[in-house]
């Protein structure tokens, strides 16, 4: 007797045994059992999910001698045939090898006929997304309105190449991937009905490798049994998959988490000798980040004690990090001298980039404060210069002297400058310096800073005022408290008139100013003078730029 691949043996022969598309079957069940069934359904997923399964289900449901209803007998002549495939009334069309649209008419004009001996004719067109365009308009107006004993039955793993008015005379069902989990369960089930030993570590790669689909999972158990010599066995899976040993894995975050180049190297030297391919280790060791994130964010019961451990010991930009460089490096290995040495180099650079506060012998936060990873040895952050002055008199927003005089007024404000609030010089450099960003720094930037008494006072241009609700105060009052290092009365007003003087009007006059003597430079310039003389040139105004001009001063 020939033998029958676990694939087509396991094949589900009723709706409680399909896997994973709970929600497709419950509606399907609902419409058998109330009698409202359509007369074209869609079902498209990924390959090996059950649409050509589902659908062979719904035509026993549909011609089942036992009556139409959700749960077909199985054991009728006619359900036996469905399942054999011998069934006259259901019409398996592949429509990846019949795209022409003589194809699709020659299947139609049978359509008029009744059933030879169910109660439905039953169409089932397969990869339906290949027929041409002339096949799909040919079809149009039979799959709109079938005589009533047909139903039509397409099944896609693309549907978005699907015409829309195709797509508007079916019912469509989205059948989903199978996650991992419910792969591993399902294999384990069958092994075990099978007779078959097996070691569980050996089902998490299968079930990976199937990548959502039951049908690749059932085909690659049949390998993995002959890899194992009538066994499934972890060593023979991994080395059929090429996959890599968790504890490899493990073994080279550890190492980089310590900072030892050797041991990195020499870990990666061990997974390309045991056969790994790089792109499967990278893959591998990139999941590995996600995982370590993941128990950084949240507190997840199924994270084992090693990857608690190391979520508590790196930092949680380290680890995006990582996670970048890995996937970086993922794309980068087609272009690699050869793969191992993309692999090497993508983990190196992991090490050369490892942030200051994560290196080996730190002392490690607790996890539920990971400390946060200081400036690259390889890109240091620009230092700041020290700033000795803290206080408003020493930033330059000290009383003006006065005269000797008692009787000798201070100077009235300008007439552009609100009252109240005079600024000072240097007090322009002080909003700048204050760290804030976004419509903080542009609040900042369009208003000036004065005095008020013991305290500071500051004045945002009405325009930019329009922005301010009180926490963006509290913001800019904090700001200011942090930059002289204490606690101090800040006022926060918006001017009735335009404000002079801010930090952007000042950048502003330095950039046209800049920009004049570019010009008068240009203009200046014997060359410059020869090439209007001799060819009748101009110069483009708009085109001066000075020398040390920056764009980003001009966008501020």
């Amino acid at each position: 007797m020939s033998y029958l691949v676990l694939a087509r043996k396991w094949r589900p022969r009723a709706f409680p045994e399909l896997l994973g598309q709970d929600s497709v079957v419950r509606a399907l069940r609902f419409a058998l059992g109330e009698g409202r069934v359509h007369h074209a359904y869609l079902f498209s997923g990924i390959r090996g999910v059950g649409k050509t399964t589902i659908a062979r289900i719904l035509a026993k449901a549909l011609n089942c001698e036992q009556g139409m209803g959700p749960d077909p007998c199985g054991v009728c002549s006619a359900c036996q045939e469905i399942d054999g495939g011998r069934f006259a009334d259901l019409i398996e069309v592949d429509a990846a090898s019949r795209t022409k649209v003589d194809d699709t008419r020659e299947l139609l004009d049978n359509v008029q006929y009744a059933p030879t001996r169910g109660r439905y004719k039953v169409y089932l067109i397969d990869e339906v997304h290949m027929l041409s365009t002339h096949s799909f308009n040919a079809l149009l107006k039979t799959l709109e309105e079938p005589p009533p004993h047909v139903k039509f039955i397409l099944a896609t793993t693309d549907p978005q190449k699907l015409p829309v008015t195709v797509l508007s005379r079916c019912q469509k069902f989205a059948l989903r991937r199978l996650s991992d989990a419910q792969i591993r369960d399902h294999l384990a089930s069958v092994l075990r009905e099978e007779g078959v030993a097996f070691d569980e570590g050996a089902l998490a790669p299968l079930a990976h490798a199937a990548d959502g689909s039951a049908r690749d999972a059932l085909s690659l158990l049949d390998q993995a049994i002959a890899a194992g010599g009538g066994a499934v066995r972890e060593p023979a899976v991994r080395e059929m998959l090429g996959a890599v040993a968790p504890d490899l894995v493990r073994r080279v975050v550890t190492t980089l988490a310590e900072g030892d180049a050797a041991a990195l190297l020499a870990g990666i030297d061990e997974a390309y000798s045991l056969g790994v391919e790089p792109e499967a280790f990278l893959a591998d060791l990139v999941r590995l980040w996600h995982d370590i994130a993941v128990a950084q964010a949240v507190t997840s019961e199924s994270a084992d004690d090693w990857t608690r451990a190391v979520a508590a010991r790196l930092s949680p930009e380290a680890v995006q990090l990582y996670y970048e460089i890995g996937c970086v490096g993922r794309r980068q290995l087609p272009v690699a001298p050869d793969p191992e040495t993309g692999l090497r180099m993508t983990v190196l650079r992991m090490l050369a980039f490892r942030p200051a506060g994560d290196e080996a012998g730190s002392a490690a936060a607790p996890p539920s404060t990971p400390r946060r990873a200081e400036p690259s040895p390889a890109r240091p952050a620009a230092p700041r210069p020290e700033r000795e002055a803290r206080s408003p008199e020493d930033a330059g927003l000290a009383r003006a002297p006065r005269a000797e005089s008692p009787q000798a007024p201070e100077p009235p404000p300008t007439a552009a400058r609100p009252r109240g609030a005079p600024a000072e010089p240097g007090a322009a450099s002080v909003l700048e310096d204050l760290g804030l960003t976004g419509l903080m720094k542009h609040i900042a930037m369009n208003a000036v800073l004065g005095r008020k008494g013991e305290g500071l006072v500051v004045t945002v241009d009405p325009e930019a005022g329009k922005l301010l609700n009180q926490e963006r105060i509290d913001v800019l009052k904090k700001a200011l408290c942090a930059y002289y290092k204490g606690p101090m009365a800040v006022d926060v007003v918006v001017g009735s008139v335009t404000v002079t003087g801010t930090p952007a009007q000042l950048r502003q006059e330095a950039i046209e100013a800049a920009q004049c003597r570019a010009r008068e430079a240009l203009a200046a310039d014997p060359g410059v003078a020869a090439l209007k003389r001799t060819f009748d040139a101009r110069v483009n105004e708009n085109s001066v730029r000075p020398r040390d001009d920056k764009p980003e001063e001009h966008n501020a």
